[in-house]
């Protein structure tokens, strides 16, 4: 069956050179490398472009060809031998000493051959994905040697990627955040949430400004409570030092607020990135900070019954691997609407879903009858990609009999759209590649995800014994406790 299109709009990646740091951790062997193989596969990188990746660890070329021809089979591609050669060709490797002023100037020279063999006219995309503590020395010495070129000064231009964690304090956020600015303005730095790369997370925004029958109803006259879940089958998966420094709760939030803003900001009079990250910045300037008599009654935490025994945890950790909480937003359209969130690992089959669940009705016939079922609109972001809508309808027989159907819209492509759409990862590539922020983090929000974290951190560690830690076991959705985080408000989590 043709699918007919409406109106549609791609963004046109500039013609640049694109210089990953740290090309042989883990990160670009998960995400950064498969995304690139990804878009020369799908045809949509630049014209022109070439990419260098950089790394402490030597290797010559046939190692790297072959470390590569690995991470992209591991990534799930199944790549024809032209296309992974014609993949190469556009690659180089250098070997990094990242505190030698002698490497940047060897990179400068590199950069500048390739440009012009490329035709690529000195516009870099530098992407860090190295630990947080190498942002501020890799930028700075980016900057001394001219390599982060000021786009008010030339047609050229220098941007930097970088990748959460941002800090784990709110202290420590700040200081990396002055340290990055010294070296690069705001608008040259783009901070990835990979959760705003995702087709779902886009297209509740999209359902919402193109369909006015929902966004009329998105309002506190309609909708009872929002949940937003994000649960995680795996456990550590060796990331126990990463983990036992941070905690799911550092972990998650950014995902966690960017859900939230997509689901309830309002929407922004364009889609340019200006416009959409004033109207995000209204909806987390709305959210109501929580006290620490509300972090005691608002929030549970919980740590799943294996933890303390996977490798590299310390004995007795007190780590959260699960987190519920509720928080409310003071403004006009939300006022009086509670925003439940609960994520966690090992908390059963993979799931990260939005629910809107409207009010009962309470007017007419239904006045003094509780039917006892709401409407929800549910969007399933991942691993189910798939937007659906309950309904409430007679049953056949009974003269009065209700019961619950559901319309539904699976948002999966088929095989040819599959082939061709990018991924997350592939889609802010591409955005980057254009000079667009729209799904790039704010240094505003990385701000304010930490003043919202404080005081549930705070809490937590000055207070454990008013604050537990609840087990639960290994496959449930968390503890018990977070059962009565809702209950008490007569209300009950979206069965998964």
């Amino acid at each position: 069956m043709t699918e007919t299109l409406g109106f549609c709009q791609e963004m046109r990646p500039e013609s640049c050179g694109f210089i990953l740091f740290g090309a042989t951790g883990d990160l670009a062997a998960r995400k950064i490398i498969p995304a690139l193989f990804g878009l020369c596969e799908k045809k949509l990188t630049p014209r022109n472009f070439y990419a260098v990746l950089v790394s402490r660890t030597p290797l010559d070329r046939g190692a790297l060809e072959s470390r590569l021809w690995d991470t992209v089979l591991k990534a799930g591609f199944t790549p024809a031998p032209e296309v992974f050669s014609s993949f190469l060709e556009r690659l180089e490797y250098i070997q990094a000493d990242y505190e030698s002023d002698a490497f940047y100037r060897r990179l400068a020279d590199r950069l500048t051959a390739l440009d012009a063999k490329s035709g690529v006219k000195k516009k870099r995309l530098f992407y860090l994905a190295t630990p947080p503590a190498a942002f501020e020395p890799i930028t700075s010495k980016l900057k001394t040697s001219g390599l982060l070129s000021d786009p008010t000064d030339c047609t050229c231009w220098s941007r930097v990627i970088i990748e959460k964690p941002y800090g784990s304090s709110l202290e420590s956020a700040a200081s990396l955040d002055a340290g990055l600015k010294l070296a690069a303005p705001e608008a040259q730095v783009y901070r990835i949430d990979h959760f705003t790369g995702k087709e779902t997370v886009q297209n509740v925004m999209a359902l919402r400004s193109a369909n006015a029958v929902f966004d009329g109803t998105w309002n506190n006259r309609f909708v009872d409570h929002v949940q937003i879940t994000v649960f995680e089958e795996l456990g550590l998966e060796g990331r126990a030092a990463f983990f036992e420094r941070m905690g799911l709760a550092r972990d998650m939030m950014s995902h966690i607020l960017q859900l939230a803003a997509i689901t309830a900001m309002d929407l922004p009079s364009t889609f340019r990135d200006t416009d959409f990250k004033t109207e995000k910045r209204r909806f987390f300037e709305s959210i109501r900070p929580l006290t620490r008599e509300e972090v005691r009654r608002q929030t549970v935490r919980g740590q799943y019954a294996g933890y303390r025994s996977e490798p590299g945890v310390a004995p007795g950790s007190a780590e959260e691997t699960f987190l519920a909480f509720k928080f409310l937003v003071d403004n006009d359209r939300w006022r009086g609407v509670p925003f439940y969130v609960r994520a966690g690992k090992k908390t059963g089959s993979k799931k990260t879903r939005i629910d809107v669940v409207y009010k009962k009705p309470d007017h007419g016939i239904f006045t003094h009858i509780d039917i006892g079922y709401p409407n929800v609109f549910s969007f399933g972001i991942q691993p189910e990609e798939r937007v659906s809508f309950s309904l409430i309808s007679k049953h056949p027989g009974p003269k009065l009999c209700f019961t619950p159907r559901s319309m539904g819209l699976d948002y999966r492509p088929e095989g040819h759209e599959a082939a061709g759409y990018p991924t997350d990862y592939e889609r802010l590539l591409i955005e980057a590649m254009s000079g667009d922020q729209t799904l790039f983090l704010s240094s505003y929000e990385i701000g304010f995800m930490w003043q919202f974290l404080a005081p549930l951190l705070e809490a937590w560690s000055a207070a454990p014994a008013t604050e537990p830690l609840h087990a639960y076991a290994d496959g449930t959705p968390g503890p018990a406790a977070a059962d009565e985080l809702i209950k008490k408000d007569g209300r009950s989590w979206i069965q998964l």
